[in-house]
């Protein structure tokens, strides 16, 4: 991946240095390795990072060449592809399969397979729960990871649930309830005061009834990433996720059981964002 920029007249006698860092947005880290190997040129040639510009020369900076090594091992594996461009692809991924390698694990999950569809090392962008189906963003270098990261951290983005929860839950609202670790190295979390900020916003679009239990399906918006937010802050308005083998009561339970339910019924539907490279909103649909 190889980035250019157009010196203007604005920009005679500035130095190539700056025009990396600020108009092609590299890291301090990534602008000492581009030095190092010579990976920074103007027109063509190679050039120090204190080469001062004049306007129609033309600074490149070629991404692949200082790629920091990956652990994910490239596998052949089924992928359903919501989204690709040059520095970014999202795939939908289906319930039971972890996004990325583990202590315990480091084959078989969804950033082997799509490490070995584009025949080299991945980021994973965004995570999801094991049991949590939907999109999931991956970079394809250091370089778009750290953009796509911080585009998603950003105001205008969207994150976006569907989830089949116990109970009628209200026609719409919001859920504003801290969240800290049960405790140290329990991956179970609670709503507590002394908690980090997470806020989800929803809106119930139906109810169905099963004997003498309803539930609802309901759209779901983050306003913070917590882990497991959805699924903490469902339960802590008594209305848990379906399925959810760790964040329930025993009705919920119960009536996940009457109708068969194995899994947590919770799926990533969208994440809009403003692409890095382009500047332009988009929305990745699953």
């Amino acid at each position: 991946m190889i980035l250019t920029y157009e010196a203007k007249e604005k920009d005679r006698n500035r130095k190539v240095y700056s025009i990396v860092r600020r108009e092609l947005k590299a890291s301090a880290a990534m602008v000492r390795r581009l030095k190092a190997s010579g990976a920074i040129t103007v027109s063509g040639a190679p050039v120090f990072a204190n080469y001062r510009l004049s306007p129609g020369e033309t600074v490149s900076i070629d991404i692949a060449a200082v790629e920091p090594p990956c652990d994910n091992i490239p596998e052949q594996g089924m992928l359903d592809i919501l989204f690709e461009n040059e520095g970014l692809i999202a795939v939908n991924k289906p319930v039971g399969m972890l996004v990325h390698p583990s202590g315990s694990r480091n084959t078989g999950t969804l950033a082997n397979y799509v490490a070995g569809y584009l025949t080299y090392s991945c980021h994973v962008v965004n995570r999801l729960d094991r049991d949590t189906s939907g999109v999931v963003l991956f970079a394809k270098n250091s370089y778009m990871k750290a953009l796509a990261s911080a585009a998603l951290s950003e105001e205008s983005a969207v994150k976006e649930y569907l989830a089949l929860v116990y109970g009628a839950m209200p026609e719409h609202g919001v859920i504003d309830a801290p969240i800290r670790r049960l405790e140290e190295r329990n991956m179970l979390r609670i709503p507590s005061p002394d908690g980090q900020k997470a806020v989800t916003n929803y809106k119930t679009l139906g109810v169905a009834q099963e004997e003498e239990a309803s539930y609802s399906l309901v759209r779901l918006r983050l306003e913070t990433g917590r882990t497991h937010q959805i699924r903490v802050h469902c339960l802590h308005v008594g209305h848990p996720v379906l399925g959810d083998k760790l964040y329930n009561t025993e009705d919920s339970r119960n009536l996940s059981q009457q109708l068969g339910i194995k899994t947590q019924l919770l799926h990533a539907c969208k994440l809009g964002f403003k692409e890095p490279l382009s500047g332009q909103y988009i929305e990745i649909l699953a």
